[in-house]
């Protein structure tokens, strides 16, 4: 449990928390894995949402799970154009509804670079461990603009 304190202090940040889904680069999983290698290293992401045509979120995609797909399948150039992303995705990801709580976003950041926000199904855009780590560098610079802190006697 976070302090009520603390957590009505990292509140007040929240509305700039979430990054929206128009302003977050997406790959759709029908794209082949060499538009996806395109798009994370000419960008430099470590990893992106997939979407399906729809806007349903269907996982993240990385660097990293191309890499292990490709050494795992013998991959090679003429390959990459053929297959689809949606082998590759990793479904298995932390996400939260629109309606999240501090404090699961706080728990699954410390894993993650960025939490997929979903209404639903339908992605809505992504919370950044760089934004929160913000509103964290507030609270330890101003909380006691606002709140006296008493050292309790053991």
């Amino acid at each position: 449990m976070i302090i009520p304190e603390m957590e009505k202090f990292l509140s007040e940040h929240q509305k700039t928390f979430v990054k929206s889904a128009d302003s977050v680069a997406v790959l759709l999983k029908d794209h082949n894995v060499d538009h996806a290698k395109l798009l994370l290293s000419q960008y430099k992401y470590t990893r992106v949402p997939v979407v399906d045509k729809d806007k349903n979120f269907v996982g993240v995609l990385g660097l990293n799970e191309i890499v292990e797909f490709e050494m795992a399948h013998d991959f090679f150039y003429e390959k990459s154009q053929h297959t689809k992303i949606e082998e590759i995705v990793n479904t298995s990801v932390h996400t939260v509804q629109e309606d999240f709580t501090l404090e699961e976003v706080l728990h699954d950041l410390v894993k993650d670079p960025f939490l997929p926000v979903l209404s639903g199904t339908k992605f809505a855009g992504i919370i950044a461990r760089q934004e929160v780590l913000k509103a964290v560098n507030a609270l330890v610079h101003d909380f006691t603009k606002n709140y006296e802190i008493t050292k309790r006697n053991p």
